[in-house]
């Protein structure tokens, strides 16, 4: 095996019983894996999928299907501990994810856009590749030998030999086995904390969905299925459209010339701008146009994030033309807030037939309403507000892990640069 002999290469953190251990070193992919080329014919396997940031899943899990169609034989076939490496880019892998297979040991997937590899595991251990990917050194190497627009078939453009001289940091010597394997094991330990809360995410999430659908009428039904004990014999629902009680601000264009950076009031072209910190907007304006308010509700009623809601919590904030601001006139705001967020599949289906998704004004305004008395309103409204809050404590928590996971990525592995340095 050819070796680059790199005299000071160590990670900025090391487990103490591994201080002696000397510098680590550095190896092509090539030399530590070799290309799995196998296709699986007419022989019967489990057919896979990538998720990012979830990695291998079967095509009946993620389409409710298998998808191969006539392009099946040619799939290539892996086993557990076998690699295979997506050539699609997404946001958090542009340079396309590579993802272990570890779960299923007949499995194949489309020749077209994987290339698959199987670690020498005598060199290195596939947990410590799989940590070593998911912090995108792969995707830094590869951007290097990828020209823009480089696609075939919607697939990223890579040489096989490119990835294989990919230049990989490993621990030498005669522990570097036992080092590896307590970086892979140190990381996994914290992998199986992240999917436990994620899991409470997923069922805060659940629980909450299951509400709104109690809490609701259905389509047709004047009371909801899950009434609270003091409302019982509190008088029936009544029913009405949007158009009565509320006001409906559409968003504007605003031309350059319109745009201040001194201005007091952030401008907000689209669903994208609610998932940056405010301050982070560069577009501002004085109130050259109409605004929406403290307490409104935002909805997106262009583009594919057609029904996405907001509570809006800033002062003001001046809308373009992806957004509209539903404003409550003679009902709880909040209690109209929870409302559309049972109207989201029905925006989407009332979209979905425009060349470009999206809603009119007589969309949202026709919508029929069922409305209780305003205490009725206000319990339901505060008892979802209670997950709400509960659903973003728990949301936290698991950012705070996954920052967590990705400072030691960093300090774990030696960087690109300084493997290449």
């Amino acid at each position: 095996m050819s070796q680059t002999n790199q005299s000071s290469l160590l990670p900025k953190l090391r487990f103490p019983e591994f201080s002696e251990q000397g510098s680590w070193v550095v190896k092509p992919l090539g030399d530590l894996a070799a290309l799995v080329t196998n296709r699986i014919g007419d022989r019967e396997a489990t057919l896979l999928s990538v998720t990012s940031g979830v990695g291998l899943v079967s095509q009946e899990e993620k389409f409710g299907r298998e998808i191969a169609g006539a392009a099946r034989s040619n799939y290539f076939s892996i086993k557990v501990n076998d690699f295979a490496y997506n050539k699609s880019a997404t946001k958090e892998f542009p340079q396309g994810q590579i993802a272990l297979n570890t779960d299923y040991d007949n499995a194949a997937v489309p020749n077209s856009i994987f290339t698959c590899f199987r670690a020498d595991e005598l060199f290195v251990l596939p947990d410590f590749l799989k940590h070593l990917f998911s912090r995108n050194h792969h995707g830094l190497w590869l951007q290097n030998f990828l020209t823009v627009g480089a696609r075939a078939h919607g697939s990223l453009q890579i040489n096989n030999d490119d990835l294989f001289a990919m230049p990989i940091p490993l621990p030498d010597g005669p522990r570097a086995l036992d080092e590896q394997k307590a970086v892979a094991s140190g990381l996994n330990t914290l992998d199986k904390l992240i999917d436990a809360e994620l899991e409470k995410l997923s069922v805060l999430r659940q629980q909450k969905q299951g509400l709104l659908q109690q809490l609701f009428p259905d389509d047709g039904q004047g009371l909801p299925k899950l009434r609270f004990a003091k409302f019982a014999e509190a008088a029936s629902w009544r029913e009405t459209t949007l158009s009565q009680v509320i006001s409906l601000l559409s968003g504007a264009h605003l031309s350059p010339d319109a745009y201040s950076e001194i201005g007091a009031v952030p401008y907000f072209t689209g669903p994208s701008d609610f998932t940056n910190d405010v301050g982070l907007v560069t577009k501002w304006t004085d109130k050259t146009t109409k605004v929406a308010e403290n307490r409104d509700v935002l909805i997106t009623v262009k583009g594919s994030g057609v029904g996405e809601l907001w509570y809006l919590s800033l002062p003001e904030v001046a809308l373009g033309r992806q957004l509209m601001a539903v404003r409550a006139q003679s009902c709880e705001d909040l209690f109209l807030y929870y409302f559309l967020q049972t109207k989201r599949s029905d925006f989407v289906a009332m979209a979905s037939g425009n060349l470009i998704p999206g809603l009119s004004r007589e969309d949202v305004l026709s919508l029929k309403i069922f409305l209780p008395e305003p205490d009725e309103q206000r319990q339901i409204s505060d008892c979802l507000a209670s997950l709400d809050d509960a659903l973003s404590q728990q949301e936290l928590r698991t950012s705070i892990l996954k920052k967590h996971k990705l400072g030691l990525l960093q300090q774990l592995f030696p960087t690109l640069e300084e493997v290449t340095g």
